[in-house]
């Protein structure tokens, strides 16, 4: 009988330790690179560098035999930030975009009155301060005109999810027009020159050039 308990006992704390590992996989993984010596990998950050990289793939696609190119989500922030910030609504602040398998994550912070009547967000409206973080998800389709479509699943203020309902109004008073095939849902972003179509694949945009099948 005390063999059996001192099994279990064993047991119960292997048990114990193993999900005690696992919680903590990420700080034992530092301690040990610390007790070894080996810092953390530094963290890969936006700069003006990675722009001009990032730039130079897009100018290489179409030509030279580059018929396609993937750009990492630090590569894309890169660009936003130190390249293509004007193409943004001047009252759009601290963009970042973000890649999530196959989606598209947009934020920024922007004023609340230009977004639709966000007494729609219930007892939360009454505490957002004047800017608030506005996050606009959603997934690339195809359009004309060497174009695609940004469809947007979900709109969050400061985290709170606007209404389905809204979407089209916010999406209206972020600077979105009406054209002939978008969906009321959907903002378009045009193509850099030499793509054709472009998708997004684990964390990577990857565009097409010319004459390329996907």
């Amino acid at each position: 009988m005390f063999g059996c308990l001192r099994r279990l006992v064993v047991l119960v704390l292997l048990l114990a330790l193993a999900a005690g590992a696992w919680l903590y996989r990420d700080r034992l993984a530092a301690l040990w690179r610390d007790a070894r010596g080996t810092p953390d990998p530094p963290a890969v950050v936006p700069t003006a560098e990675l722009a001009e990289t990032a730039q130079a793939k897009l100018d290489a696609l179409g030509s030279d035999g580059t018929d396609r190119i993937a750009l990492s989500e630090v590569e894309l922030q890169s660009l936003l930030t130190f390249r293509y910030a004007g193409l943004l609504p001047g009252f759009v602040d601290s963009a970042r975009v973000e890649l999530d398998e196959d989606r598209l994550r947009l934020r920024a912070q922007v004023p609340l009155d230009r977004l639709p009547s966000i007494a729609e967000l219930g007892d939360a409206a009454a505490i957002l301060p004047d800017t608030s973080e506005v996050t606009l998800t959603g997934t690339l389709l195809p359009l004309p005109g060497e174009r695609v479509g940004l469809a947007i699943d979900q709109v969050t203020v400061a985290r709170v999810p606007l209404p389905r309902r809204l979407v089209p109004a916010a999406l209206g008073r972020l600077g979105r027009r009406d054209e002939p095939g978008l969906p009321a849902d959907a903002i378009p972003l045009p193509l850099p020159a030499g793509a054709t179509s472009a998708y997004i694949r684990g964390d990577s945009l990857v565009l097409i050039g010319r004459g390329t099948a996907r």
